[in-house]
């Protein structure tokens, strides 16, 4: 009897064994399959979403922002695209940070921003000074840009100069080449316009392309998300300061990039 037992008892342990993986086995087991990849994971920047994909995290204008410091005297602006999605315009009138606003009309050979119309039509009905810019593309011909601007904006209706958004070079462009494409688009809008535009670029691109290179009788909105006011090399002038691109404002879902006019300069200034 004690001996069937225990040939019970053995077999019971032997089973177990064998039901039971060994290390080699557990290692041969297949893995998780991986999760499934969602479109969003592939999707590249919309090329028009802000200012333009450039424009976000990642390019050369300062990303660090403190809203301590940059509320002194001045008028305070926007400026906005399709990124922002559809604006409240009378509610962004109320807001003190609407002096004045910027609307992305354009980018490049063809791109064009969808809400500009809705958006430019809709700021001058709420009593707002509106104006219009275009991001430039140094690999585009300036005469083809200067039309891409055009099949958005009437020249006539403007209340503010028109803003050339400056801050990419194309791969393997050397710095002079950019300089001398951009200058010939310049010359085309302000034969276009009767004015020089105003040019929008980050502190770190302008000491980098423009100082001391002829650029002195323009007018510049200078990105630069810091406490302090940004400080050019030769301490060349600029007239707005954007500093920040995570501001709110009335009518407006989401964050807004927000300006404000400097010291000693004036909103008139800027009035085209």
């Amino acid at each position: 009897m004690h001996r069937i037992l225990n040939f019970i008892l053995l077999l019971m342990a032997v089973s177990i064994f064998m039901a039971t993986p060994s290390m080699a086995q557990k290692k041969k087991l297949p893995k998780k399959p991986p999760r499934n990849i969602l479109m969003s994971d592939l999707a590249e920047p919309d090329e028009v979403a802000g200012k333009s994909a450039v424009d976000r995290p990642g390019r050369e204008v300062e990303e660090t922002y403190s809203a301590g410091g940059v509320m002194s005297n001045g008028p305070h602006g926007l400026d906005v695209s399709h990124y922002q999605g559809r604006i409240d315009w009378t509610q962004v009138a109320k807001d003190d940070h609407a002096s004045y606003v910027y609307i992305k009309a354009s980018e490049g050979e063809s791109n064009v921003d969808d809400m500009y119309l809705y958006n430019f039509r809709a700021a001058k009905r709420a009593g707002l000074k509106v104006g219009s810019y275009h991001f430039f593309r140094a690999n585009v011909k300036p005469e083809i840009q200067l039309k891409n601007f055009l099949s958005m904006v009437t020249v006539k209706q403007q209340d503010l100069l028109p803003l050339i958004d400056v801050e990419a070079i194309p791969s393997g462009m050397s710095h002079d080449r950019f300089r001398q494409v951009l200058n010939d688009f310049l010359k085309l809008v302000t034969r276009e316009f009767g004015k020089r535009p105003m040019i929008y670029t980050g502190k770190n691109f302008y000491n980098k392309i423009f100082a001391g290179h002829g650029y002195g009788k323009y007018k510049f909105m200078i990105a630069c998300y810091t406490i302090d006011e940004p400080v050019l090399n030769n301490n060349d002038d600029f007239v707005i300061w954007q500093y920040t691109s995570t501001g709110r404002a009335k009518g407006i879902r989401g964050n807004v990039d927000i300006s404000r006019i400097r010291g000693r300069h004036s909103l008139k200034e800027i009035y085209y």
